[in-house]
């Protein structure tokens, strides 16, 4: 069985080469141009050489309106629409029919039922887990499908131990609830990232900062947050050591500025790796946990 490290980028579209709205654009990004060969821009165009592909993927899954995440998410974890599940984008958080469609058919449920080994690598605090006991939160789609399938959502201690990642990816928020916890630079965590997943078949990173940055329409912290990912990237690629990465999106947002919403825009899907190929024709965001599976062995669940 082979295997697949999964870096889910929250809001982040294809846009505009334009510096003044996208961050994407103004942003020194020397590894992204290095492996695209320009910036992440529409500028750049798709392509599949070797092992590397990197295609411009349609969010919009068939329906009108600004994509939302919980739609979205369930869609990458499964290969359902889950917006035509939902009569509609629908987020940020799944609702009943969502986790239903999560429970069953995600990613996670399908690599465990198989004889595989899956992992959510973020890493929580401790008042995730208290809201959690006392129901007073409400989880997205990947912390819902991981824990769907039996796994147990990595602490501070998996943390501090190197079995799991911040989500700033430094541990810098992390190391403000205990002093003692290490931060890395993002080129060193997405080495970190890399060795952890070599122990899984299919390892799950949810990079949400993204979005978050993008409603609040800080230019200036996009730049360098996009920056700090372009780095993680550096580190991550080439200590893969034959896992196979799979870097897409669920809806844009942080590629424009000048909003604060979603948008429509293109997600980018970037695969490194030898199951490249399996990502070649990927059109939309149904199209992608398929290529997964074919890319680990697994057949597709009755729909």
């Amino acid at each position: 069985m082979d295997q697949i490290l999964f870096l889910f980028v929250d809001g982040i579209g294809i846009g505009s080469p334009d510096p003044g709205s996208n961050p994407f654009a103004a942003a020194e990004t020397p590894f992204l141009q290095e492996v695209l060969g320009g910036q992440l821009t529409e500028a750049t165009p798709s392509c599949h050489k070797g092992d590397l592909v990197f295609r411009r993927v349609d969010p919009t899954l068939g329906f009108s309106g600004l994509p939302q995440s919980a739609t979205g998410q369930a869609t990458l974890l499964t290969g359902r629409n889950g917006a035509e599940l939902m009569e509609g984008h629908y987020g940020p958080w799944p609702g009943p029919t969502l986790k239903a469609l999560l429970q069953e058919e995600s990613l996670f449920v399908h690599v465990e039922a198989n004889g595989g080994r899956a992992y959510l690598a973020n890493a929580y605090p401790p008042r995730y887990f208290t809201a959690l006991e006392e129901r007073v939160l409400r989880v997205n789609a990947p912390a819902f499908a991981a824990q769907s399938a039996g796994l147990e959502l990595a602490s501070i201690g998996a943390y501090r131990n190197g079995r799991a990642l911040a989500a700033d990816l430094t541990g810098e928020h992390l190391q403000k609830l205990d002093t003692d916890l290490p931060v890395f630079t993002p080129r060193q965590a997405g080495a970190h990232l890399a060795r952890i997943a070599a122990d899984y078949t299919f390892t799950f990173f949810d990079f949400w900062l993204s979005d978050r940055l993008g409603h609040r329409g800080d230019s200036v912290a996009s730049v360098a947050l996009v920056e700090s990912l372009d780095a993680f990237l550096s580190g991550l690629i080439p200590h893969l050591q034959g896992v196979t990465l799979v870097v897409t999106s669920d809806h844009g947002n942080l590629e424009d500025s000048s909003l604060r919403t979603h948008t429509r825009a293109p997600v980018p899907l970037l695969v490194v790796g030898s199951a490249a190929s399996q990502f070649r024709r990927t059109e939309d965001l149904t199209e992608i946990a398929p290529a997964i599976r074919r890319a680990l062995g697994l057949s597709t669940p009755n729909m």
